[in-house]
C-alpha cells in the first residue's frame, strides 16, 4: 500500500530507508491502514513507533498522514509492544509514559489523567478520540475513565498530541488529543481466554474471539473486572464490558467500519475523610454506557478520498441516596440527593482529503453533534439540558520548497451554549535534513463550557421537623460562562539516527490562558432558606448570608516551559523510551489553585530487554512534581513509582500458545494520591493468556 508519491515514482515504506525531500506526502492511505493491508507484517512490527527503517507516520495533527517530521505539532506515539512493556494494566497509565501527562485516582477508583496542570478531577482540556470518535463527557467535561468503553487489548495506536489542537478536532482539544486507534478486525483471528490477579481482589478475565467471512471481519471481546482497590478505603470498583468490531469491504474502494460498546460499572464511593458524613455516605454509584459507531470511507483515486461517521452514546449513572442527618440537625433530619448523570449524544462528521495541486494538500470537513444532559442535583431540575454544535474545519499542508513546508489551518465552531469560536493555526516545519526538522507552530484555541458550567443550581435539602431546610452550594454567576481561550507558541526539533533506531523530540512551549473557569466564595444575601423562606442570621445555625461557590471566568494563567522525549532502539529486543517536562507558571495570587496545580516536573523512564526466546523484562519508573488538583485534590507529592515487569511465551501446540506476565508496581515514598486518604502503595499482578489461532 502506498504512502509517498514523487513525479511518476512510486515509493513505498516497505523499501525506503528515508523521506526523499522532493516527496508529497499521500493521505489516502494513513498509518493505520499501513498495517491494516498487511497483517502478517502488522505481527512482526507491532510497533510503528519504534523505527523499522521509515520515519514514523503521524494522523492526529493535521488530519493528513504526515511523516512524524513534517508534522506540525509535538507528538508521542505509542503502540502495542510499548504497552506491553510498559505492564500498564489500565489505559489510563499508559499516559504516565507521555512527557507533561500525569495520572491519579480520585477516591481510588477513578483516574484523572491530566496534561501540564490546570486541572480538576475532571481534566477539562484533554480530548480523547477512539477511531475518531469523541469520549469527552458533556455532563462535567473531561474523560470518565473509570467508565472509559474500550479494552487495553484492542488498542493498536495511540498518538497523543501535546498542546492545543482545536484547529482539528474542535473546542475540548484545549491542552492535549489523545487519538486511540483500535485493531483492525482482520489482526484478531482466532480465540483468546486471558485471566490477571493481583493483591488486593484483583481479578480480571477476557474472552476475545475474531473470524473472517469473506470481505468481513470481525472481532468480539467480553471481560469482567473486580477490584478492592487502595488498602482501607471504599473503592471497591466492579465492571463489565463487551466490544465489538466489524470491517466489511464493501467494494474495492469502499470500506464500512462498524463498532459497539456495552459497558456497567459498579463503584463505591464515600466522603473519604467521614465516611459517616450524610451528604456523601457510603454507596455504590451504578453506570453504564453503551455506544454504536458506523465509519464508511472511499478513495475515488490517488488524489482524493471520502470519509463519513456517525455514532450514537447513551450513559446513565444511578446514585440516588437518603440519609439520617440527625447527627448534624434536630432529631429525626433526613438528607436526600438525586446525584443521577445521564446523557446521550449524536454525533457524525463529513471529511474530504484531496490534493489540489502538485505541492498542496487539504483536508477540510464538517461536524454536527446533540447531547443532551441530565443532572438534577447540579442543575436543580430534573429536565434535561440540549446543546447542538456544528463545525467546519481545513488544514492545508504547502510544501513551499524541498525542505520548507507551511501548515495552516483554521476551524469555526457554533455551539448553541457558546455561539461562535474560531481556532486557527500557522506552522512552519523546516527539514535540516531529510530526517531532521525543526518547527514554529503558533495556534488559538478554545473550550467550550458543557452544560453543567451554564447551568449550576446546587443545593443540598434537609427534610427536618420544621420543614424543608435548604443550603445552597454552588451558583454560576450570570448563568453564562465564556468559553476558555488559550494562545499557544511551540518552537521544536524532531530529529532521527542511526537508521532511525534513536528519535530526539524537544519542545519549547508558551502557553496564554485567558477565561479560565473556576469557583470563587462569594457571600450571598438569602442563604439558607425554610420552607422557601430565608432564615433569620443565626451563627453558627443558620450563617446568613453564607459562602456560596460562585463559578466564572476568573483566572488568566501564564506557563511555559519544555519537553523532551528520547527513544532508542537498536534492535527490536531492546528499548529505551524517556520523558521529561518542566512547566512554570507565573506566580498569581488572586489564582493560587490554579499555579498549585501546575507540576513543576514529569519524568519517566521504560528500560525493555526481550531475549530470543521471547522471554522480556522491563523497568518502569515514574516521577510527577508536587502538585494540588485545583478545588477538590490535596497536596500531594513528589510522587514516585517504580515498576518491575517480566514475561514470555510459551508454545503448547501448533498455533497454540501461551503468554504470561509478572507486574511488582513499587510506590517509592508514601505518596498521597490526589487525596490524603489515599496512599500509593506497593501491588504485584500476574497474568496469563492462552491463545488459539
Amino acid at each position: 500500500m502506498l504512502i509517498f508519491q514523487e513525479s511518476n515514482e512510486v515509493i513505498s515504506l516497505e523499501n525506503k530507508k528515508t523521506r526523499p525531500t522532493q516527496a508529497t506526502a499521500y493521505f489516502v492511505v494513513p498509518a493505520l491502514l499501513l498495517i491494516v493491508s498487511n497483517p502478517l507484517k502488522a505481527n512482526n512490527h507491532d510497533d510503528l513507533a519504534f523505527f523499522n527503517a521509515e520515519i514514523p507516520v503521524v494522523l492526529s495533527a493535521t488530519r493528513l498522514a504526515q511523516p512524524q517530521t513534517e508534522a506540525p505539532a509535538s507528538i508521542t506515539v505509542i503502540g502495542r509492544e510499548m504497552i506491553k512493556l510498559s505492564g500498564a494494566k489500565n489505559i489510563a497509565e499508559i499516559f504516565r509514559l507521555v512527557p507533561g501527562m500525569h495520572v491519579g485516582y480520585i477516591r481510588g477508583n477513578r483516574a484523572v489523567v491530566g496534561y501540564q496542570g490546570i486541572s480538576s478531577e475532571y481534566p477539562q482540556g484533554v480530548q480523547v478520540l477512539i477511531d475518531g470518535q469523541s469520549q469527552y463527557s458533556p455532563l462535567f467535561g473531561g474523560i470518565n475513565w473509570a467508565n472509559f468503553p474500550l479494552m487495553i487489548e484492542d488498542i493498536e495506536r495511540i498518538e497523543v498530541i501535546r498542546g492545543p489542537n482545536s484547529v482539528s478536532f474542535g473546542s475540548n482539544a484545549f491542552q492535549s488529543v489523545v487519538n486511540i486507534i483500535t485493531t483492525h478486525s482482520t489482526q484478531t483471528n482466532g480465540l483468546q481466554l486471558k485471566a490477571t490477579i493481583a493483591e488486593r481482589g484483583y481479578e480480571r478475565t477476557l474472552i476475545r474471539t475474531g473470524q473472517h467471512f469473506g470481505d468481513l471481519d470481525f472481532r468480539v471481546s467480553v471481560s469482567h473486572l473486580d477490584d478492592a482497590g487502595y488498602k482501607n478505603n471504599l473503592d471497591d470498583n466492579r465492571q463489565d464490558m463487551l466490544t465489538a468490531r466489524a470491517d466489511l469491504s464493501l467494494t474495492p474502494r469502499d470500506t464500512l467500519q462498524l463498532s459497539f460498546v456495552a459497558l456497567n460499572t459498579l463503584r463505591e464511593t464515600a466522603n473519604p475523610s467521614d465516611p459517616s458524613d450524610p451528604t456523601d455516605p457510603n454507596r455504590n454509584q451504578d453506570e453504564s454506557h453503551y455506544a454504536i459507531h458506523g465509519k464508511w470511507e472511499r478513495v475515488i483515486n490517488q488524489e482524493q478520498q471520502f470519509s463519513a461517521q456517525l455514532s450514537y452514546a447513551v450513559m446513565d449513572s444511578k446514585d440516588k441516596y437518603t440519609t439520617d442527618a440527625s447527627a448534624i440537625l434536630s432529631p429525626g433530619a433526613t438528607f436526600f440527593a438525586d446525584q443521577t448523570a445521564s446523557y446521550d449524544r449524536w454525533d457524525f462528521e463529513f471529511e474530504h482529503l484531496l490534493k489540489p495541486s502538485d505541492s498542496t494538500r487539504l483536508a477540510w470537513g464538517i461536524g454536527l453533534r446533540s447531547d443532551r444532559v441530565a443532572l438534577p442535583l447540579w442543575t436543580g431540575t430534573d429536565k434535561q439540558h440540549d446543546n447542538s454544535l456544528q463545525r467546519i474545519f481545513a488544514n492545508l499542508e504547502w510544501r513551499a520548497t524541498d525542505k520548507l513546508i507551511v501548515n495552516v489551518g483554521s476551524l469555526w465552531e457554533h455551539s448553541q451554549i457558546a455561539g461562535d469560536n474560531a481556532s486557527p493555526r500557522f506552522a512552519l516545519n523546516y527539514l535540516i535534513t531529510p530526517t531532521q526538522s525543526v518547527r514554529f507552530v503558533a495556534s488559538h484555541a478554545f473550550r467550550t463550557p458543557v452544560l453543567v458550567e451554564n447551568n449550576f443550581d446546587a443545593n443540598y435539602v434537609f427534610q427536618t421537623a420544621g420543614g424543608e431546610l435548604v443550603l445552597p452550594i454552588l451558583r454560576n454567576t450570570s448563568n453564562y460562562v465564556d468559553p476558555e481561550m488559550i494562545d499557544s507558541f511551540e518552537f521544536g526539533y524532531h530529529g532521527l539516527f542511526w537508521n532511525n533506531a534513536l528519535t530526539l523530540d524537544i519542545k519549547l512551549f508558551r502557553n496564554e490562558y485567558d477565561d479560565l473557569i473556576d469557583t470563587e466564595d462569594t457571600n450571598v444575601i438569602d442563604g439558607i432558606t425554610l420552607n422557601g423562606i430565608p432564615l433569620p442570621n443565626n451563627p453558627p445555625l443558620t450563617p446568613n448570608p453564607i459562602a456560596v461557590k460562585f463559578l466564572d471566568n476568573y483566572h488568566h494563567a501564564e506557563v511555559n516551559g519544555y519537553e523532551i522525549e528520547f527513544n532508542y532502539r537498536p534492535s527490536r529486543q531492546n528499548l529505551i523510551h524517556l520523558g521529561y517536562s518542566y512547566n512554570h507558571i507565573a506566580q498569581n495570587d488572586d489564582a493560587q489553585n490554579i499555579v498549585d496545580s501546575v507540576p513543576k516536573n514529569t519524568f519517566n523512564l521504560l528500560a525493555a530487554h526481550t531475549l530470543k526466546n521471547k522471554t522480556w523484562a522491563s523497568l518502569a519508573y515514574y516521577y510527577t512534581g508536587s502538585m494540588e488538583y485545583k478545588n477538590s485534590g490535596a497536596p500531594q507529592g513528589p510522587t514516585r513509582r517504580l515498576d518491575l515487569n517480566m514475561g514470555g511465551t510459551l508454545k503448547v501446540a501448533p498455533k497454540q500458545h501461551i503468554d504470561f506476565s509478572f507486574t511488582l508496581q513499587l510506590a517509592l515514598d508514601k505518596n498521597k494520591d490526589f487525596l490524603n486518604e489515599f496512599n500509593l502503595d506497593n501491588r504485584a499482578f500476574v497474568e496469563a493468556s492462552y491463545n488459539f489461532r
